[in-house]
C-alpha cells in the first residue's frame, strides 16, 4: 500500500499536463481565428469597435455578479450550522478562487476549509457547504442553460423537445440530492471513501432548496453582464438568448475537471454558443469577445481578491495562506 500516495501523484500529473495541453491548444485555436479575420478585415480596428460606457455597464453587473456569489457562499455555510459575516464569506471565497485555475477542481476547495477554518468553521461545517455549493452551482448552470438548449440541440442534430427534457431531469435530480435523504448518502459514501466518519447538521430541505434561486441570480447576473461586455466590443448581442451564453459555458468549463478554471474549454464553448445563437457572427469576433470575457472576470476577481486581503488583513491573509500550503504539502 505505501505506492498508492505515488499512484495519486501520477494521476495527478497527467491530469494536470492534459489540462495544460487542452488549455494552450483551445487558446491557439482562439487567438489564430482572431488573427486571420482580422487580416481578412484589413486590420484589428475593422473587426470591432469598443464602447467605454457599455465596458463600464458590464463591470457594474459584473461586480453585483461577485457580490452575489460572495453572499451566495455565505448563505450556504449558513445552512451548514455556521454563522459567518458577509465580510468573512467574501474575503474566505475570493482567497480561495485562485485556486480553481490548479487542475482538478479541489485547491479551490481545500483553501476554503483552510480559510473557513481560521472563521471558525469547523471542517464537517465546510464539508457540508462545499458540497452544497457545488450542487447548486450544477443545478444552476443546468437551469440557466435552458433557454439555449433548443438551439443548440438543432444546431447538434439532436432532438430538441428530448434535449429539454434531458437537461431538465439533469437539473432534478442534482437539486434532489440536496435533500436529507440523499445527502446523507452522500455524506456516507465520502466517509467510506476518505476513512472518516462524516456527519452533517440537517437544515430541513426547505431552507436547502432556497438557495437555489440565488445561485441562479448569480449566474443570471454574470449572463447580463457579459451581454453588455459583447456590446461593449460592438457585437450586437440581444438579451436573450444572450443572457445564457456566458452561465451555459461557464457549466461546460466547471465540470470539465482537467481544464483548470475551465480556461481555454470556456473560450471555445462560448464562440460556439455564440455563432449559434448569432448565426453570421464572424468566428474573430466571436474570439474576440470570448478572450476578453475571460480577461475581464479575471479582472474582477483580481480586484476582489485584493478587496479581500484588506479585509481579511494583509500580514494575516500571507500568514493564514502558508499554513494552508504547509498543510497540503504535509497532507
Amino acid at each position: 500500500m505505501a505506492d498508492l500516495p505515488e499512484k495519486g501523484k501520477g494521476g495527478r500529473t497527467v491530469l494536470a499536463a492534459l489540462g495544460v495541453l487542452v488549455t494552450a491548444v483551445a487558446l491557439y485555436y482562439l487567438v489564430d481565428t482572431f488573427i486571420s479575420s482580422a487580416r481578412e478585415a484589413g486590420g484589428a480596428a475593422h473587426l470591432f469597435s469598443f464602447d467605454p460606457f457599455l465596458f463600464s455597464v458590464s463591470m457594474v453587473f459584473l461586480t453585483l455578479h461577485l457580490l452575489a456569489a460572495a453572499w451566495s457562499w455565505q448563505l450556504v455555510c449558513r445552512r451548514a450550522g455556521s454563522r459567518i459575516t458577509f465580510r468573512q464569506a467574501f474575503s474566505i471565497h475570493f482567497l480561495a478562487q485562485v485556486g480553481k485555475y490548479v487542475p482538478g477542481k479541489v485547491w479551490g476547495a481545500v483553501g476554503k476549509v483552510g480559510l473557513s477554518r481560521k472563521a471558525g468553521m469547523s471542517s464537517l461545517q465546510t464539508g457540508h457547504a462545499l458540497v452544497l455549493e457545488t450542487l447548486f452551482i450544477v443545478s444552476a448552470c443546468l437551469i440557466v442553460s435552458l433557454p439555449v438548449v433548443p438551439v443548440a440541440a438543432a444546431e447538434l442534430g439532436l432532438g430538441v423537445g428530448l434535449s429539454v427534457v434531458a437537461v431538465t431531469v439533469a437539473a432534478m435530480v442534482v437539486t434532489l440530492t440536496a435533500h436529507p435523504g440523499a445527502f446523507r448518502r452522500l455524506i456516507s459514501l465520502a466517509g467510506r471513501l476518505t476513512g472518516k466518519d462524516l456527519d452533517f447538521e440537517d437544515p430541513g430541505f426547505a431552507n436547502v432548496i432556497r438557495l437555489l434561486p440565488v445561485y441562479i441570480l448569480v449566474f443570471l447576473l454574470q449572463g447580463v453582464a457579459f451581454v453588455y461586455l459583447a456590446r461593449s466590443f460592438g457585437m450586437d448581442l440581444p438579451m436573450l438568448p444572450g443572457a445564457f451564453l456566458m452561465p451555459t459555458a461557464v457549466g461546460v468549463g466547471f465540470l470539465v475537471l482537467f481544464s483548470p478554471g475551465g480556461l481555454g474549454i470556456r473560450e471555445v464553448s462560448l464562440v460556439w454558443l455564440l455563432e449559434t445563437a448569432m448565426p453570421g457572427t464572424d468566428a474573430g469576433t466571436a474570439s474576440l469577445v470570448s478572450l476578453a470575457a475571460r480577461l475581464w472576470i479575471t479582472l474582477g476577481e483580481v480586484l476582489a481578491f485584493f478587496a479581500a486581503i484588506g479585509w481579511w488583513g494583509g500580514r494575516k491573509t500571507l500568514q493564514t495562506l502558508r499554513e494552508i500550503r504547509r498543510k497540503q504539502s504535509s497532507d
